[in-house]
Order: structure tokens, then sequence, then C-alpha cells
């Protein structure tokens, strides 16, 4: 019987301030306020080119003068997911600190603040920390 000391493949479990469901908040938390989700993809090293495909694809007018709200959050949501999908292979602890960088290059040092003790603490995001 070679398949019961065969050693099954471990499962790396995904930090939860990395799930799709706290890079949501933080992309609506950010994105929301004047440009800052364009800023914060660019200080996450995507593209411009991709940036710009991913306003495209929310939306056909600016987003500085006639984007709303939402159109900046889903902007900025769509680009930290493709920034997720795109490190998928980085060490967890690289991803970690390079989304706290860029979230303190934007001029956003508290909400880096609460995203690490919230990923100290094996938490995931939560609206709080914006208010």
């Amino acid at each position: 019987m070679a398949d019961e000391a065969t050693p099954r493949p471990t499962t790396k479990r995904e930090p939860e301030v990395l799930t799709d469901a706290s890079l949501t908040i933080l992309a609506h938390g950010v994105g929301g306020q004047d440009l800052k989700g364009l800023e914060l993809a660019m200080y996450l090293n995507i593209p411009t080119t991709t940036i710009i495909n991913c306003i495209n694809e929310v939306t056909s007018t600016s987003l500085t003068d006639e984007g709303t709200e939402n159109e900046r959050s889903s902007v900025a949501l769509s680009c930290i997911l493709l920034w997720k999908s795109m490190t998928k292979d980085t060490k967890t602890r690289e991803r970690v600190k390079s989304l706290e960088k860029a979230l303190r290059e934007i001029g956003k040092p508290d909400v880096a603040d609460l995203f690490m003790e919230r990923h100290q603490n094996n938490m995931e995001l939560s609206g709080d920390i914006f208010q």
C-alpha cells in the first residue's frame, strides 16, 4: 500500500489579511478616497498599462472628474485582486510587507499599522479600520 506511505501535500493557509474579503474591505476603504486606490496599485508595482486596463473595464469616464466613489473603489479592488494573483508565488511575509509599505507610501500609516496588527493576530480586516 504505497498510497498510505505517500505524504499528503500540505495546503498553506492564506493569511486572513490577504483573503478576498479582507482585500475587498481594504479596496473600498482606500479606493473611495480620491485616487488613493490607484496610488496603492502603483506602489504595489502593477504596470501602468494594467492599471489603465482595470480602469477601462470599470468605467468609460475619467476617475478624476466624473468618476464616482463606487467606480474608484471597484478599480482599486480590481487592481488589488490582480496584485494578489500576480504575487501568488511570492512568500507570504513579502506580500504582507509590500502591502504594508504601499499603505504607508500613500499616506495611510494608521491603516498600515492596523493591517499589521490584524495580520499578527491572524484576523481578517473589517470596516472599522477606516473609522
